[in-house]
């Protein structure tokens, strides 16, 4: 893929990878394996594992407190997933002969209920915790991809038939934008742009500025940012989750750190071109002394003695865009 901005490969070999889901409490990413139904999870580049759960087709990936729920479009349902190993059927819809059934679904602006495209019935539902639909909205052609705006308090609606981008508010739906072949996923980044993805054309389009995020990607399809805005996009015919820094994010040594006493690791700042952000230490586990980057492309934390075979320390960066977060081995 080619982008303005630098990319991050996040993690590749994923079976047909599809929608995704940051979660922002230890900044891991979910998305789902539409090709053999099993939810990655990756913690870091390179460091990629499967959940136990196997939900088939699996699509849209949505959180409610501490409960996954996965869009299972070959059955046409939304499932939970159960802290058996299991999966539990939430919402049940109308299948139809094609199987391209629901699609990508998220969690409501509130964080306390689901909001579930029936694609192929053109209709919008949300849905509380237990599945039961407590309103509809109709009139899409193939509505694919569904995304809360919290800054709005509105929902993006990427209506893939209709070759728009809609959006919903207090029920009512304006159309947004259109010229849009395919448009699967849409997001409104903090800055006000609209971001669709445009699987057949290999690009992330920013409607709002005219222009491609990045292009030349393999069928893109999930769609989503990090918790410092950075945008995540999965190229599902290459089997690659993606990065787009397009604020700033952490590099830190891979492998396992071999220390002398009282000696630091150092990390790096990848950042967006212009972005010269005030970033810190937030929180590091253990850490004797932290030296901040703040402006600058480099920091270093000094973590406490290591008693164990390995060890493992947790950075937690803050700026103005957000939070990022990295993750190190060592040993003394």
């Amino acid at each position: 893929m080619s982008s303005g901005d630098p990319v991050v490969l996040l993690a590749t070999g994923m079976s047909t990878p599809d929608d995704l889901l940051y979660v922002p409490s230890d900044g891991s990413v979910l998305v789902g394996e539409h090709g053999d139904g099993h939810i990655a999870r990756i913690t870091a580049p390179g460091k990629l594992q499967r959940l136990p759960q196997v939900v088939p087709e699996a699509e849209g990936i949505a959180m409610i407190g501490d409960t996954t729920y996965v869009a299972d479009q070959f059955n046409a349902r939304v499932v939970a997933l159960t802290g058996s190993g299991g999966v539990r059927s939430v919402l049940q819809l109308q299948p139809v002969p094609s199987g391209e059934n629901l699609d990508g679904i998220s969690s409501d602006l509130s964080g306390t209920g689901l909001v579930v495209p029936d694609s192929p019935h053109g209709t919008v539902l949300f849905v509380d915790a237990n599945g039961h639909v407590t309103q509809r909205v109709g009139g899409f052609s193939r509505p694919a991809g569904v995304a809360p705006d919290p800054a709005s308090g509105r929902y993006l609606v990427a209506d893939e038939n209709a070759s728009a981008v809609f959006e919903i508010v207090g029920g009512r739906v304006t159309r947004l934008a259109g010229g849009l072949p395919g448009a699967d996923d849409a997001v409104r980044t903090a800055a006000g742009h609209v971001l669709v993805i445009l699987p057949g054309q290999g690009r992330l389009a920013d409607v709002s500025g005219g222009g491609n995020l990045a292009t030349g990607l393999r069928n893109p399809q999930g769609l989503g940012f990090d918790g410092a805005g950075n945008v995540l996009v999965t190229e599902s015919d290459n089997g690659r989750l993606d990065l787009v820094v397009t604020s700033f994010v952490a590099e830190v040594p891979s492998g396992t750190v071999q220390l002398s006493a009282g000696e630091g690791i150092c990390f790096g700042l990848l950042r967006a071109p212009g972005n010269s952000e005030d970033v810190q230490v937030f929180k590091a586990d253990g850490a004797t002394a932290v030296f901040n980057p703040m402006g600058g492309n480099q920091g270093e934390v000094v973590p406490g003695p290591c008693s164990q075979a390995t060890c493992g320390m947790t950075i937690q960066l803050s700026g103005p865009s957000g939070t990022e977060f990295a993750h190190v081995s060592y040993r003394d």
